[in-house]
């Protein structure tokens, strides 16, 4: 059977990975060095805290069958396609693969799920947008547009091309709030948005707290993400524009969203996250680490091949 250490180790990575180490990086001063590094170590933290979730349940359901929980799987699969629907499974262990199976439908249901409802709210807006708007001519043709409303806010709706194009959408309140320095800023921020397609990045994050809300650790890491990816925004940007112009602006965007209604499902706002931490880190910007950065590259990269050892090598 698949030895205890296996199991130990799978668990002991979940436990982890969906708790102590998301609480101790969001905690960390760091990743506002090296926004970049950090986010790369977030997704690394996100793909092996699910495989060794799913790794545990399924290393625990197939115990009996192999001598690791690779071998185990190949064998199970290997019984039903002969025609044993049990896997050769007794009772309690088939409860508990079926409980296995659970979580990863689960998991695995969730993505598609998220995407689609995503993509159908992010393009209804972007019809309503298009309905109830104007262009704005300081943007690129089609991408700019503006609503009618007092409130001060600026977000873009990622897309493709033709009906789905992308959109960076103003109201007129933000338009009276800042002055064309401010307001080119704010441009550039967006536009970092949709040329990186953050979108895509923080998909599968808001796709695990809607599969695990029940874990502190995954909203963390769904707080955490956007926060550094409206930082890696503001720092391409600042290579466009006056990183104390955008901070003007953030500030004026961030003092104002307290009286408006949510930003858009599907869409990123310029104030999406942390706004008074990055003002102060584009008016202070941080020295850039090296050693934190390649720490973080490497420690990522440990944490996505551990689970899959755990799973094929360790018996």
């Amino acid at each position: 059977m698949p030895t205890w250490v296996s199991i130990v180790v799978l668990g002991a990575l979940a436990i982890a990975l969906l708790g102590p180490i998301p609480a101790i990086l969001e905690r960390a001063s760091w990743p506002s060095r090296e926004p970049r590094a950090a986010l790369v170590l977030w997704q690394a933290v996100g793909l092996a805290g699910g495989v060794s979730v799913l790794g545990v349940a399924i290393a625990t359901a197939l115990a009996p069958l192999g001598d690791t929980p690779w071998d185990a799987a190949m064998t199970w699969l290997a019984t039903v396609w002969s025609g044993d629907l049990t896997g050769g499974l007794e009772t309690f262990h088939l409860i508990l693969l079926g409980m296995a199976m659970a979580i990863t439908f689960r998991l695995a249901g969730v993505m598609p799920v998220t995407i689609w409802r995503t993509w159908t709210a992010r393009r209804r807006h972007r019809d309503l947008v298009g309905l109830v708007s104007r262009p704005w001519p300081a943007t690129r043709p089609g991408h700019g547009h503006v609503l009618e409303h007092p409130a001060a806010a600026v977000y873009c709706l990622p897309g493709g091309v033709g009906r789905d194009a992308p959109r960076v959408v103003f109201t007129t309140g933000a338009l009276s709030a800042l002055d064309d320095d401010e307001l080119a800023a704010v441009l550039a921020h967006e536009h970092a948005h949709l040329v990186e397609r953050h979108d895509l990045v923080a998909l599968p994050f808001f796709a695990w707290v809607t599969a695990l809300p029940w874990f502190p650790g995954v909203r963390r890491a769904r707080s955490s993400v956007a926060t550094l990816l409206e930082m890696v925004a503001d720092d391409r940007a600042a290579t466009q524009v006056s990183p104390a112009t955008l901070a003007s602006a953030l500030a004026r965007i961030g003092t104002a969203a307290a009286g408006r209604a949510a930003t858009p499902v599907g869409a990123i706002a310029v104030d999406g996250g942390g706004v008074l931490q990055r003002v102060r880190r584009l008016l202070c910007p941080p020295d850039r680490s090296r050693r934190w950065r390649v720490s973080a590259y490497l420690l990522a990269a440990g944490l996505i091949v551990a689970p899959f050892l755990a799973i094929t090598t360790i018996h």
